[in-house]
């Protein structure tokens, strides 16, 4: 098993109900085998953040846009603080499933928060370490909707169909012209899915990490990610 000589932070990122969550399950169980791996997620990954969790998933008492968002972001400094920054220093393939660019599709272009602002608190909370790599699952928001109403249930955010319109626009113009995003196909099956996001993870560490700046978390000076 190759060692990998600092942390790797990979985001995956969607709208709701696109096989996501499935897709962060499968490519860490799958890269286990070759790295060291963490699949964690946002909110929820903490034990402050399951308390957060439910009061976003279930709003029994009535939450603010501003309100929201800022619970996203005392998830996100915890989720930081108590398992990010440590699994960096200890030189982990981190998968997470979400991160600041779904505050930045939600919060931002869905409920129309100031863009520059979510920016500045999201950098504050993650110390201003960032994902080195974005795997954006791309489907329309029509199947999403169809996938959920076969589920049984929509949540709260899925009832809102401009709503999901314009989260699904926010992350398009999020990943316009980005070189740390690979954007996928959401309708293909999950074995599909699965080994094309592996395969291009693993190419990207061997050929292209190495050129990305170190994050800034204490972490030591290194110049390469694989050993020589």
């Amino acid at each position: 098993m190759p060692q990998l000589t600092r942390g790797i932070l990979i985001a995956i990122e969607r709208i709701d109900e696109s096989g996501k969550s499935t897709l962060a399950q499968h490519v860490c169980a799958a890269l286990q085998q070759q790295y060291d791996t963490l699949l964690t997620k946002e909110p929820g990954a903490s034990e402050l953040g399951k308390e957060i969790r439910k009061i976003i998933q279930t709003q029994t008492l009535p939450l603010t846009q501003k309100a929201e968002y800022l619970l996203f972001a005392a998830d996100r400094a915890q989720h930081f603080a108590e398992l990010i920054i440590s699994a960096l220093e200890q030189k982990k393939l981190i998968i997470s499933d979400r991160m600041s660019d779904s505050s930045l599709a939600y919060q931002g272009y869905g409920n129309g928060l100031d863009l520059e602002m979510i920016h500045t608190i999201n950098q504050w909370t993650m110390h201003t370490i960032v994902p080195d790599l974005t795997i954006f699952v791309r489907i329309s928001v029509e199947v999403a909707l169809e996938r959920a109403k076969n589920r049984g249930s929509l949540s709260a955010y899925e009832q809102r169909i401009g709503f999901l319109h314009r989260v699904a626009d926010g992350f398009e113009k999020l990943y316009k012209n980005r070189n740390d995003v690979i954007i996928v196909n959401g309708m293909e099956s999950p074995e599909i899915l699965t080994n094309h996001v592996c395969k291009v993870i693993k190419e990207w560490i061997t050929t292209t990490f190495k050129l990305l700046p170190q994050h800034n978390c204490g972490l030591d000076n290194i110049n390469k990610l694989l050993p020589t």
